[in-house]
């Protein structure tokens, strides 16, 4: 993880569990991440050596590789309805799309053949007058 490459950083208080962050410096046994919404930087430890790793073998406690933002073309394409196209898919990946998918009203999110179903009550204009 070079510097300015976004990243998850686990946090254990505040609403949000994951929080998006830059790398800021990185050396054998820490990195330092800022936090993207108010600019503090904060560190953590570099997990054990025998721990899976990104590419270059180094892992760190908490912190797992940001997917880079989606174009509106992407978008228009239908790629945000299968989170299986993401190169990196773990926990804050998976919160992080199903979450903006929430917010646009897409309440249906696709992991390969999986079916993620956010708020699945919500009505749905499936059955109108005229069809029924």
């Amino acid at each position: 993880m070079e510097s300015g490459t976004k990243v998850w950083a686990f946090e254990e208080s505040g609403d949000d569990p994951w929080i998006l962050s830059e790398v800021v410096n990185r050396t054998d046994s820490e990195i330092q991440l800022k936090k993207a919404d108010d600019g503090s930087v904060f560190s953590r430890p570099r997990l054990a050596a025998n721990a899976s790793g990104d590419g270059d073998g180094m892992k760190y406690e908490g912190v797992e590789l940001a997917n880079p933002p989606l174009s509106e073309a992407e978008k228009a394409e239908g790629m945000d309805n299968d989170m299986i196209s993401l190169p990196h898919l773990h926990e804050p990946a998976i919160l992080h799309a199903v979450s903006e998918r929430y917010s646009e009203g897409k309440i249906y999110t696709w992991t390969g053949p999986v079916l993620i179903a956010v708020n699945p009550f919500q009505r749905l204009p499936l059955y109108t007058r005229e069809i029924l």
